[in-house]
């Protein structure tokens, strides 16, 4: 996308579930700024308890938020893939800094 590599604080790139966390991210939300800002307002609405939990079916993963953690499960395998759980402060912390990674290349 741009001559830095994506990261957050917190990144550790040989950490499988970052490497995974950036796949999500490249893959089903992509460089699209409303597709992350709604990602961050269900995150939220998630934790703060307006939702009980919230789900995405995307191009190759399906999330899905609960109030301390968030499982990304691979999509694409015939027999499904390996579900992972990640805690949501991670995973905010990610995505927040992917809104920040596209917005930096839309203004360039």
């Amino acid at each position: 996308m741009n001559n830095y590599p994506f990261t957050w604080s917190g990144h550790h790139p040989a950490e499988p579930t970052h490497r995974l966390i950036i796949a999500y991210l490249t893959i089903d939300i992509q460089r699209s700024p409303e597709d992350a800002s709604e990602l961050l307002q269900k995150i939220h609405a998630v934790h703060s308890g307006q939702l009980p939990e919230w789900e995405r079916i995307g191009n190759a993963y399906c999330l899905r938020l609960f109030p301390d953690y968030v499982e990304i499960e691979e999509d694409f395998a015939e027999e499904g893939g390996k579900l992972e759980k990640i805690p949501l402060a991670t995973f905010k912390a990610a995505v927040q800094s992917w809104q920040e990674y596209i917005a930096g290349q839309q203004n360039k």
